[in-house]
């Protein structure tokens, strides 16, 4: 009990930032291979008949085959102007609507990938070549609104993140709740319904008595990293893409180091994060069932689109996972060739229940790429819109929330000004609690106490069940994904446009201060948000709904006339006395980076530890009542 007691109260520890999870600047690590894209090429051959399982396509067309013809021919050029063909075992492998990755037998160092890069660049041929590299998680570490009856909803200690917005200066810290959605008053306008489909790009899922297995639809493991000689690789699962969402663990021990450094020398050892069960259940928890937490939407069903495994998620995994979420068609299993028009062996089938809202908390300290743009534009043009965590680099925001259509979220202590982690820049669309821990010259003043929600216990593979406090963008981004979800189920005509601009239209003014520097390269911790550097301003819920209400009867929707919070506390002018939160993030190493995890107060301990135990005899009792699936 007191080592179950102990795991509890480390949970979810979280001290991964964009960079902070891999140990070093970007370009450290070996790069699997390069994405490229020609000039004018056509989309894969095959993909939408073989997605579907559908007869053959009818034949190719003369003009198609020639254009193919074409294609291929410029690429057996390319490869062999460029030596890249001569390499041993490398294979061209489909990705995104036409590009192909370039795959060779071995990780390239970084330094091998940009000397390649850097000659394909040259090409006139070729319109971008960009590094297939693994991204990080990003975490840290009306009417009368119907009240859940989970014990952890209540409580200063519990999920105030979805509380009114409330507090003044004059407040204790635990009461002040100025950054807050304000989502217990949105559900007195709606509390979702189930045509909306959320996707989650994450770790896969784990089961958990919270997570209402009836809302998870039939999702998809696009992890492609395994080796079968060597029964290894960032899959983690015996082998790569398949139709199980389900997180094997994505630990990273001293002896995967040891064993195989060229594929994980440079991760850092870590236990499993489960973060896909985390970011679902902050989005769908089941609200209601005297048990554990509340989610925000009580109705959407959830898609968990697995793209990360050990160390991280790579961009051609990432890219796939957004086009098969919408519904577009991905290669699974890939021939090994150099033929640009016979890469794929197998497509995955084609996802029956496409998103209309893709939750991603996965980046990479770099710009947008044109690879990921590619993508995103593909499904904005299809009505879908990517919700896309900030990044916990205390910096520029990360890819892909500085991509254009892609809603970019920082993060906010409950406070409202920014967390001391939180990326910060113009890309960035909204701003939202986050979980404010105690990292940062000043957390010991003014961190708060996390976004309660699932958790698993397991250091390696699914263990006990439970709940934990959250931290880092990677959490402020399903709170905002959640939100779409309520503004779709009042007014399922939106555009994503639309959506976008509701989300602007109807926020909070960034709360303001005296005390508080502006959000700079210089002052880059705990700061006041601008909308300039933390987007048009701090996520308001209701009237968020309130936007969609009024273009679903053929209003104008009209904005309240917020008044301006002005924070001055004793705790802060306490926290500025010390000096700069954070020093100038300019020069800074990367691996300094991100945000550590937060304490919980004695009072959230004992209700966590009394609800996981519960949860711990409920599951065992599941168990025996019931056969185990395997992989």
């Amino acid at each position: 009990m007191k080592d179950f007691a102990r795991r509890l109260l480390l949970a979810f520890a979280l001290c991964a930032g964009a960079a902070g999870a891999r140990g070093g600047e970007p370009g450290a690590e070996p790069v699997s291979g390069l994405i490229v894209r020609l000039h004018d090429a056509p989309p894969h051959a095959g993909g939408r008949a073989h997605a579907l399982a559908a007869a053959p396509a009818s034949p190719a067309s003369p003009a198609e085959r020639a254009e193919r013809a074409l294609h291929a021919r410029r690429w057996a050029v390319l490869l062999a102007d460029t030596g890249l063909g001569r390499l041993p075992g490398i294979r061209l492998e489909p990705v995104g609507r036409a590009s192909l990755r370039l795959h060779p037998a071995r990780p390239w160092s970084a330094a091998e990938a940009a000397r390649w890069q850097a000659r394909l660049a040259q090409r006139p041929e070729v319109a971008w070549a960009v590094p297939d590299r693994r991204e990080s998680l990003q975490q840290q570490a009306g009417g009368t609104a119907p009240l859940p009856d989970d014990p952890l909803f209540p409580g200063a200690d519990g999920q105030w993140w979805l509380q009114p917005v409330s507090g003044s200066n004059a407040n204790a810290p635990e009461a002040r709740l100025r950054g807050v959605p304000g989502l217990r008053d949105a559900w007195a306008v709606g509390t979702g319904r189930a045509d909306t489909v959320i996707a989650v790009l994450d770790s896969g899922w784990t089961a958990h008595p919270d997570l209402d297995p009836a809302r998870l639809l039939p999702g998809y493991d696009l992890v492609s990293d395994w080796d079968d000689a060597l029964q290894r690789g960032d899959a983690n699962d015996g082998d790569g893409r398949d139709a199980d969402a389900r997180d094997p663990g994505d630990w990273v021990s001293a002896a995967d180091r040891r064993g195989d450094p060229g594929r994980y020398g440079a991760c850092d050892e870590t236990d499993s994060t489960w973060h896909g069960t985390a970011v679902l259940g902050l989005i769908a928890a089941h609200s209601g069932n005297a048990l554990g937490v509340a989610g925000i939407d009580w109705a959407a069903r959830l898609l968990p689109v697995r793209v990360a495994g050990k160390c991280g998620a790579t961009l051609h995994d990432i890219v796939d996972g957004l086009r098969w979420a919408a519904g577009l068609p991905v290669c699974r299993r890939s021939t090994d060739t150099l033929d640009p028009d016979a890469g794929c062996a197998e497509w995955a089938p084609v996802n029956p229940h496409p998103a209309q809202i893709i939750n991603l908390s996965y980046g990479g300290v770099a710009d947008c790429n044109a690879e990921y743009q590619d993508a995103i534009d593909e499904l904005w043009a299809r009505g879908v819109i990517v919700v896309a965590a900030g990044g916990n680099t205390h910096a520029a925001p990360t890819r892909p929330a500085n991509c254009e259509h892609v809603v970019g979220v920082a993060a906010l202590n409950r406070d409202g000004f920014k967390t001391h982690y939180s990326a910060f820049g113009a890309a960035l669309r909204i701003a939202t609690v986050g979980g404010d821990d105690a990292g940062g010259h000043w957390g010991g003043l003014l961190a708060d106490s996390g976004l309660v929600g699932l958790a698993n216990f397991g250091s390696q593979g699914p263990g006990v069940a439970g709940y934990a406090a959250h931290f880092g963008t990677s959490y402020a981004a399903p709170v905002v994904s959640g939100t779409l979800g309520l503004m779709r189920a009042l007014n399922p005509a939106l555009t994503s446009q639309q959506l976008i601009d509701g989300l602007a239209a109807s926020a909070r003014p960034h709360v303001q201060s005296a005390l508080l520097a502006a959000c700079s390269s210089t002052s880059p911790g705990r700061c006041a948000c601008t909308a300039s550097t933390c987007g048009a301003g701090v996520l308001d819920a209701p009237q968020a709904l309130a936007y969609a209400q009024a273009l679903a009867r053929g209003e104008r929707y009209l904005r309240p006339n917020w008044p301006i919070v002005q924070i001055d506390t004793p705790e802060l002018r306490a926290a500025v006395a010390l000096g700069p939160d954070r020093e100038s993030a300019a020069g800074q190493p990367l691996a300094e980076q991100g945000a550590g995890g937060g304490a919980l107060s004695a009072v959230a301990i004992a209700a966590l530890l009394m609800a996981s135990i519960a949860l711990s005899i409920r599951s065992r009792r599941l168990a025996s009542a019931s056969p185990r699936p395997g992989r």
